[in-house]
């Protein structure tokens, strides 16, 4: 039989599912009535609902009805993008850090045709060119390493490296945040300093490089992304392996958190909304960890 806790939990919107921006507002809302009644003098009222509101918005992430259909619409008209769901993005890529023009945009798989025709150009790598490998030189040279094979018009991951990779995605999965910024800043050139935190309630890995932006790897795509390096360190040059990490994600199968089925859907991730008229965009996530790993344009 169900506690009477139980029966007021919403998990779906707490603990790691926890939706912010229902979060944010509720306590935004709470604070203000809280300051009302202060302000009028009913001081032990106030005590009573900022203590029975604190409870109510641990145990269910909200305290106004509808607020994860109302919060996240609220949240998506503001000028920046707290909660990392910007449109077109999902996060950032080990390749960020470097200047990569690899993006959710050129990072997709292509249809044989177009997969073929560049196959036929020169990829070789230059180590005295800096400038990083763009979508059709990468997805080239994983053709021609064998990372991945044509079956009709998609683009499949070769078996052999698929193991490779799961194999060391359960490695990196059950690291602390710090070891798995170790592992980052092995694979980073020389250049790109690591770091930890905690963004929003959720763990990130940070590059810093010596030039340009930092970039936020939130924990999933870092052990996808740094497992995919890994697994590819003895195929292709340093420089693919990293450019390689986001359209990989692309062809993921299984969560890099959970080990847990991911699927493909058009449903809009909490903190996120679809302007009016507009179709959502597919994206490839965890339905278990409330993750998205890639954005399909």
């Amino acid at each position: 039989m169900a506690t009477p806790l139980e029966r007021v939990r919403r998990p779906e919107y707490t603990g790691e599912n926890r939706c912010w921006p229902c979060t944010v507002t509720n306590v935004v809302l709470l604070v203000a009535a809280v300051g009302v009644l202060a302000l009028r003098g009913r001081r032990r009222t106030a005590v009573g609902v900022a203590t029975a509101g604190v409870a109510g918005i641990g145990l269910r992430g909200y305290l106004v009805p509808y607020t994860p259909r109302l919060a996240p619409k609220l949240f998506a008209r503001l000028p920046v993008d707290p909660f990392g769901h910007e449109r077109g993005s999902t996060t950032g890529s080990l390749a960020d850090a470097t200047g990569s023009g690899v993006t959710d945009e050129t990072a997709e798989t292509r249809p044989a045709s177009t997969a073929s025709s560049t196959a036929s150009t020169d990829t070789s790598s230059d180590p005295s060119d800096d400038t990083p490998p763009d979508g059709e030189v990468v997805l080239t040279t994983l053709l021609e390493a064998g990372v991945v094979d044509l079956e009709a018009e998609d683009v499949v991951l070769d078996p052999g490296f698929h193991e490779d990779w799961r194999r060391e995605m359960a490695s990196l999965r059950y690291l602390d945040l710090e070891a798995l910024a170790d592992v980052a800043d092995e694979v980073t050139p020389p250049n790109v300093d690591t770091r930890t935190r905690q963004q929003w309630g959720r763990p990130v890995v940070i590059l810093d490089p010596a030039e340009g932006a930092p970039v936020t790897l939130h924990q999933g795509v870092a052990i996808a992304e740094l497992a995919a390096a890994r697994a590819l360190e003895e195929r292709v040059d340093d420089a693919v392996a990293r450019a390689a990490g986001r359209p990989l994600r692309s062809l993921l199968e299984e969560c890099p958190l959970c080990g847990g089925e991911v699927t493909i859907t058009r449903a809009s991730c909490c903190g996120e909304a679809t302007p009016v008229g507009k179709t959502p965009q597919e994206k490839l996530v965890c339905p278990s960890c409330n993750v998205r790993f890639f954005t399909y344009e």
